[in-house]
């Protein structure tokens, strides 16, 4: 009996070292694709702001529609923020409560909130073009991250888990 116990222990430790190794490898994953999608969003964006006259509100629950598909993000917290506040300060709160991103990332798409609504036209598409260009940078870098570390913690877990059952034995 005890060492059937003892037998289902270890399993429950090594599934379970193996779980928060597969978490932190997810993370890597989750960075990126938030990333191209708020660089999606700001594209889409630019095409409203050049060729429509829709309210940014408007436009940020489109594009929450469009890119994220009812899931809460960044546009769709900007836009329940803004109840309370300007548009420059909805969108640093709704950036900060992201928890994919990096500070990195946070403090480029924050860039782009100084200017938001302040600007005419040309103004807000200069703003996205220099805040895609940016991203652009940081998908790139978040990649290879990704690349270097999503094995990397999966292994890990696994090994901690087998390494952890094997002093228990």
């Amino acid at each position: 009996m005890f060492l059937i116990l003892k037998f289902i222990i270890l399993i429950l430790i090594l599934l379970i070292c193996s779980q928060i190794g597969t978490i932190k490898a997810k993370s890597f994953t989750d960075r990126v694709d938030e990333l191209k999608k708020v660089k999606s969003g700001l594209e889409v964006f630019r095409s409203k702001i050049e060729f429509t006259y829709e309210p940014i509100g408007e436009i940020f629950f489109e594009i929450s529609k469009i890119i994220y598909d009812k899931k809460t993000n960044i546009f769709q917290n900007t836009i329940y923020y803004m109840k309370n506040s300007n548009v420059n300060e909805a969108w640093n709160q709704a950036v900060e409560e992201n928890i994919c991103l990096k500070k990195e990332d946070k403090f480029t798409i924050k860039m782009f909130g100084k200017l938001l609504g302040k600007t005419d036209k040309s103004g807000q598409i200069n703003e996205i073009n220099v805040t895609t260009k940016l991203l652009d940078r940081l998908i790139e870098n978040a990649e290879k991250e990704r690349e270097k570390n999503y094995k990397l913690f999966k292994t890990l877990g696994t090994t901690v888990g087998i390494g952890i059952c094997i002093i228990l034995i």
